[in-house]
């Protein structure tokens, strides 16, 4: 019988990001589906879809795994591991780098920008317009590093998994059936899934607008830099959303590192390799 670990690996984040769309307080059981097969179906384009039915529907391969399966998959499971959590690592780096942190936005420099954007000085709270403005230019440099670590990530891991495909299916015929299962899901979701992955990132910038919005907001009508050095603070909002943004692209890491862990596992069992 098939493995299907991988293919769930391959739309848990899906899943989990169709029924709780940006902003919304909870799943709405009215057009949200409700199961991972249910994600899949809504995810897969047509030709993913036939080119997925056609293999579903292929006879189980029969035959023997390969005389070297045990030390394949032992060197696989070694070498493998250290590689995920490699890519892992340098996407959270490539997100470090980003200097929009709270220590790129020193009080002074922020009384200057809602100066700027208000045009008047120290008159009033800036409206909301303005608020959204200016958590733009704050946050813009964040979530531009985040995407691009998110596209970077989905890459390196796209790549690392066509580079081990080949050494799968060398553990016997029916690993080598289950890779090309998954690795014909993966080509059937690949753009649905960007679409889904590119909300992380508006999550983020909405999340980011609203604690810039109420931090705005408890300002005093005559507000100095002062006042703003608490946005700075190494506790601020400003570096409290920058950690935000690190666990959401743990996550992210996280669930694609599983799919490939998943797969290797479930090609493993297949073969009953011992």
């Amino acid at each position: 019988m098939i493995q299907l670990e991988p293919l769930a690996a391959s739309v848990e984040l899906a899943v989990g990001l169709v029924r709780q769309p940006p902003g919304a307080r909870g799943p709405d059981p009215r057009s949200a589906p409700q199961s991972p097969v249910e994600v899949l179906a809504a995810l897969l384009d047509f030709s993913g879809s036939v080119a997925l039915a056609e293999l579903l529907d292929a006879p189980t391969p029969q035959g023997q795994p390969h005389a070297e399966a045990q030390r394949i998959a032992l060197k696989l499971e070694d070498s493998l591991r250290a590689q995920l959590d490699a890519v892992g690592a340098r996407a959270l780096q490539r997100l470090a780098q980003e200097p929009a942190t709270a220590s790129a936005h020193p009080p002074a420099a922020l009384l200057q920008r809602i100066e700027r954007l208000t045009q008047v000085r120290n008159s009033r709270v800036p409206a909301a317009q303005v608020g959204a403005r200016l958590a733009r230019e704050l946050g813009g440099p964040l979530h531009a590093a985040l995407a691009a670590s998110i596209r970077r990530a989905q890459s390196d891991f796209a790549t690392l998994r066509a580079k081990v495909a080949p050494e799968l299916r060398a553990l016997g015929p029916r690993a080598d059936r289950l890779e090309r299962i998954d690795a014909a899901l993966q080509i059937g979701i690949q753009a649905k899934l960007t679409g889904l992955f590119e909300r992380l990132v508006l999550a983020a910038e909405l999340s980011f607008e609203r604690a810039c919005l109420e931090s705005l907001a408890v300002l005093p009508e005559d507000f100095t830099a002062e006042h703003l050095a608490a946005w700075s603070a190494p506790n601020g909002w400003i570096e409290h959303h920058r950690e935000r943004c690190a666990r959401m692209l743990i996550a992210f890491c996280g669930h694609l590192q599983r799919a490939v862990e998943g797969l290797l596992q479930a090609a493993i069992q297949a073969e009953m390799v011992e």
